[in-house]
């Protein structure tokens, strides 16, 4: 068969602008924010993040579209007449182009990410792509076998809402064990993060145990009895195979981190960035080096670090600081302008619980020191009860002991963080 005919004869066709618009649809609703978060291209995000939404929705549709290739088989009499070619040759050309509709689900949102976001593709970005690539060709089988029994109006559309339940619906439910074996890799995969071997098998199994008996369905040589008894023993070691791996997981999965190559600028203290922080890196390094060159001369902090390290570089498993090297998110404050800001939110000041006058009061001659200003905007969001007429008192505090000498107004911060404590008379 000629792949035009395959193509025009198939139930992929008139699914594919439902699959597109779906597609358009996931991705401009919320995906392409997550992608412009990052302030650097990183190849495993913008692999695993456009399709993570993709996957129940995907698998949903081939499910459908093979349910009606399957019963359109057989209300032509493909089975009963005789064989032109083997069993597994026809299900193959039937199934080739809903397989492809669901590769195009999956593979066209990454395309768009990588547009969004330029950069190039590497092989340890793939992993939940293939996953989804090889589930859908499972369900693909599995919706075929279906349709083959089961009326294509009741096939087609019960197949659909099912699979999409059974899929997506496990990612808001305990325990966290059924997220990681559904075939939704839903990890949200940050910057410097890849996924493992062993949360791909576990995603994969159950489905293509699933899969693998249905298979054996169609195999006419041996005792159905025999096939039966095989089948079960797939299913249930697939299913077993994969709750042993993941049975100890929470509602993360297991995952590579800090896989990003790190370069260092500077010293006293160095800065430590991905490198695809490329010319940042520089001009990153110097703001750190003033910021904490400030703070210490106003007795914000006592010791500088020796190492300051971009803490997007391990994902959510951030190490503790230690006396000689603090985590602080560089990337995403460079991106936003805030790198000395975030600085000073990461510096110990109170060592009780501050009222909230002491606390704006503090940050506002912090932010003065370090060349930003802190608006009543700004602190009403966070605060619905904080007034024009206290940010206007304090804005006056800050002018005033701004103008002291360096030695009063270090005696003044050590005074507020003993004086600005809640409990304190």
């Amino acid at each position: 068969m000629r792949l035009r005919t395959l193509v025009r004869t198939s139930s992929a066709l008139p699914a594919l602008p439902l699959a597109l618009a779906l597609v358009v649809l996931y991705y401009t609703s919320g995906t392409s924010e997550q992608i412009a978060f990052w302030p650097y291209p990183y190849a495993p995000t913008l692999v695993q993040q456009p399709i993570e939404l993709m996957y129940a929705v995907s698998y949903a549709v081939v499910s459908a579209a093979a349910a009606w290739q399957g019963a359109r088989l057989k209300e032509a009499g493909v089975w009963q007449v005789a064989a032109y070619r083997p069993t597994w040759q026809i299900i193959t050309l039937a199934l080739a182009p809903v397989a492809a509709l669901g590769w195009l689900m999956l593979i066209t949102p990454v395309v768009m990410a990588f547009a969004q976001t330029p950069a190039w593709p590497t092989w340890d970005s793939l992993p939940p792509l293939l996953l989804g690539m090889a589930l859908c060709c499972a369900h693909a089988l599995i919706g075929f076998s279906i349709g083959r029994w089961i009326k294509p109006l009741l096939a087609a559309p019960a197949l659909m809402c099912l699979v999409f339940v059974v899929v997506a619906f496990p990612h808001s439910m305990n325990p966290p064990w059924l997220r990681h074996m559904m075939g939704e890799y839903s990890a949200q995969l940050g910057f410097g993060e890849t996924a493992t071997f062993a949360s791909m098998a576990a995603q994969f199994l159950p489905t293509a145990g699933v899969a693998a008996v249905v298979g054996l369905l169609w195999v006419r040589r041996g005792h159905p009895a025999a096939r039966v008894a095989v089948g079960t023993v797939l299913v249930v070691a697939c299913t077993s195979g994969s709750y042993a791996v993941v049975k100890d997981w929470n509602f993360n999965p297991s995952l590579n981190a800090g896989q990003v190559t790190v370069v260092c600028s500077g010293e006293a203290p160095e800065v430590c960035m991905p490198e695809q922080a490329g010319g940042d890196i520089a001009a990153v390094s110097a703001e750190v080096r003033d910021t904490y060159t400030k703070l210490k001369t106003y007795g914000v902090v006592e010791d500088v670090p020796r190492t300051v390290r971009d803490s997007i570089v391990y994902g959510r498993f951030e190490p503790d600081p230690s006396p000689g090297t603090a985590y602080i998110p560089l990337s995403l404050a460079w991106k936003n302008h805030t790198v000395a800001a975030t600085i000073v939110d990461g510096t110990p000041k109170f060592g009780c619980d501050a009222s909230p006058e002491a606390s704006v009061t503090v940050n506002m001659w912090m932010g003065r020191k370090l060349g930003h200003t802190i608006s009543f905007e700004s602190v009403a969001r966070g605060n619905p009860f904080y007034t024009r007429a206290q940010h206007d008192r304090i804005t006056q505090t800050v002018d005033e002991v701004s103008r002291k000498p360096v030695a009063q107004q270090k005696a003044w911060y050590g005074r507020m963080l003993e004086d600005g404590c809640e409990e304190a008379p």
